[in-house]
């Protein structure tokens, strides 16, 4: 099983946060995540994360991941605020 943890919000709730969950693949955690209505603006592997925990930088992987330019500075901004929180997401995941 592998680690990821994504970056979205949930249905019509625009409120961003994180989700980590173990799934055997990718594609397992996307269906997983559109099941639950969660729409995600990011997902991360857990190697991506711990570049990120490793002083990686922030912005020029969220430029790469993310699709939706109106949403660089959010996902941006939410990862350089809740590291922590996320840390904790993907270690009990």
């Amino acid at each position: 099983m592998k680690k990821y943890i994504a970056i979205g919000h949930w249905g019509e709730n625009k409120n961003i946060t994180s989700v980590a969950n173990s799934s055997t693949t990718l594609k397992n955690f996307r269906d997983d995540l559109g099941g639950n209505d969660f729409i995600p603006w990011m997902i991360l592997t857990e190697k991506s994360f711990f570049q990120i925990m490793n002083g990686a930088d922030v912005w020029q992987m969220v430029t790469k991941k993310v699709a939706n330019y109106r949403k660089w500075n959010e996902v941006t901004e939410y990862i350089e605020q809740c590291l922590d929180i996320m840390e904790e997401r993907m270690t009990i995941a």
